[in-house]
């Protein structure tokens, strides 16, 4: 059943990550900018293009609006004919073909590198453009090996200190590209880098990506539920929504959905895996590096050892690549983070508020819609979405630690006392209050903590429509 139904996959990668575009911030004023400001971007925040040398051939990612409705509306008799025969064997194919012609460039194959001159256009900001209180953003192809961007962004840091002149960096990393700072910082070390944070970061990954991964899918209408009505939670006419959703819910609308959803996975079968899936999702080497700890066992023995081998599938150039994060990097990861700490200034962000994603069996772990409170502040003890972490348990806790909400215990995390909880914040928005957050730290003159400034607390909510952090 796990490799039946995980052809939900491909659809629930280009939902769930189709949210998380991240874009740069205007820089704040209350601060001095001595150096240059650095931040790394995430996954899916670089546009890919079909030919990196032909831009005119446009981008495969995002996905250009009139390819996507050109190849939907060639599946429309399609899935009325599927609706009618229930043949699944004739309609998958056709259904490949349109992610193919869809998403064909992004595919890795059995590689894991590019091999189709597909990729983002990303050329260095001009040398006098770069001064020493300069923002300057390190774009990438997200698809790659965290090494392999590591060797990237050090290439990136040298050019912005000789340009700008400074002996060092203050340096930001969103999302993957928290892995992609401390894979850097660990290999080339710490000198050029005076303070560094780790924003919504997936250094110790993400469960959904660990979960689907591992064939874990299940789709659960009160967890659709709950996050469409987090998707609308800027949005004016969120309440509108909400309602709308509910009654969904309750008439049993999307329970059936997911039934329906639920029945054509399964009979796709096992070729949505080989066909599309894994050349797609599953052969980046940065999917694997976002896969957590306590499901990357199951997940490594389902894609190598079950799915390529049924399928006679020759990916050992993707597993080489992931053994070697895996020996090098990701066991030595709270190692590696306290020899930075013990190097540069370091602060955590931890955004919350919301579930994660509907597709997953844990789609009730509190997140910001993407990562995990608990990877996302190296460690906190997090309850349930919609629960707190029960009497007997605060009983016995240092409540300076505890969030108002009773959800979060900070104690436990890699660096509690550097490390701040955002409550009503996505993954994705790129607020000016969040920059100018960060700026302050980065630029404070040795190592601050939650009680270094007073309008920054350990645990602070964002008000959307002030448009700025506030005490929780």
């Amino acid at each position: 059943m796990k490799l039946r139904r995980i052809t939900a996959l491909t659809l629930c990668f280009a939902l769930v990550f189709s949210c998380f575009f991240t874009r740069a911030a205007a820089q704040g004023a209350s601060y001095t900018a001595d150096c240059p400001y650095v931040k790394v971007l995430g996954l899916m925040s670089t546009d890919i293009y079909a030919d990196k040398d032909d831009p005119s051939q446009g981008t495969v990612w995002p996905p250009q609006a009139g390819v996507v409705v050109k190849d939907v509306l060639k599946l429309v008799p399609s899935l009325f004919e599927l609706a009618i025969t229930k043949n699944y064997g004739k309609f998958g194919p056709k259904l490949y073909d349109a992610v193919h012609d869809i998403f064909g460039p992004l595919y890795f194959y059995n590689e894991a590198r590019v091999t189709n001159n597909s990729g983002p256009i990303f050329e260095y900001p001009a040398p006098d453009k770069i001064k020493k209180d300069s923002y300057v953003i390190f774009e990438y192809d997200w698809r790659l090996a965290p090494e392999e961007l590591a060797a990237q962004l050090n290439d990136f840091i040298d050019y912005v200190l000789e340009c700008s002149g400074s002996e060092q960096i203050v340096l930001e990393c969103h999302s993957y590209g928290g892995v992609v700072g401390y894979t850097y910082l660990n290999n080339y070390g710490t000198q050029k880098v005076r303070s560094v944070a780790f924003n919504a970061a997936a250094v110790y990954g993400t469960t959904f990506v660990g979960e689907l991964c591992a064939g874990r899918v299940s789709l659960d209408p009160e967890g659709l539920t709950e996050y469409m009505k987090c998707l609308w939670a800027y949005n004016g006419a969120g309440g509108f929504f909400n309602a709308l959703m509910t009654g969904l819910y309750k008439t049993g609308f999307t329970g059936g959905l997911c039934r329906l959803v639920d029945k054509l996975a399964a009979g796709l079968g096992k070729d949505a895996m080989a066909n599309c899936l894994l050349p797609l999702f599953g052969s980046w080497p940065s999917i694997w590096a976002m896969v957590t700890d306590d499901m990357y066992d199951e997940a490594y023995n389902h894609i190598f050892n079950e799915v390529c081998p049924e399928y006679d599938l020759d990916y050992s150039k993707l597993q080489a690549k992931v053994d070697n994060y895996t020996n090098t990097i990701r066991v030595n990861r709270a190692e590696i983070l306290n020899r930075i700490n013990e190097d540069c200034n370091l602060y955590v962000l931890s955004r919350r508020g919301f579930c994660t994603v509907f597709v997953v069996p844990d789609w009730d772990i509190r997140s910001d819609m993407a990562v995990d409170v608990a990877c996302s502040s190296f460690g906190a003890t997090v309850a349930r979405y919609g629960q707190t972490l029960g009497e007997d348990y605060l009983a016995a806790a240092d409540e300076k630690y505890i969030s108002p909400d009773k959800s979060v215990d900070a104690s436990t995390c890699l660096f509690p006392d550097q490390t701040w909880f955002l409550n009503n914040a996505t993954h994705i928005p790129t607020f000016g209050c969040i920059h100018e957050y960060f700026a302050t730290l980065l630029y404070y003159d040795g190592q601050a903590d939650v009680n270094t400034f007073a309008q920054y607390p350990q645990y602070m909510i964002y008000d959307s429509k002030s448009i700025e952090f506030k005490a929780e």
